[in-house]
């Protein structure tokens, strides 16, 4: 299974800010639909429901540590 990386991250915030669909970021970022979505699902701020890279990263590494 690969990884989002941390650029991969930034770049979908990046492009979500700039209203690009989730199509066009997944072949972006060169990953699947479902990927993009998934990352979407686990990792946008519960409050605000906005995607921030920084954010998705901590809590990508927190399961990673769990």
């Amino acid at each position: 299974m690969s990884h989002l990386t941390r650029e991969q991250r930034y770049t979908i915030s990046v492009l979500l800010e700039q209203n690009f669909s989730k199509s066009q970021i997944a072949l972006f970022i060169k990953k699947d639909k479902s990927v993009l979505t998934r990352e979407l699902q686990r990792n946008c701020d519960l409050r605000s429901g906005k995607y921030d890279a920084d954010l998705a990263q901590r809590k990508y590494e927190k399961r990673q540590k769990a």
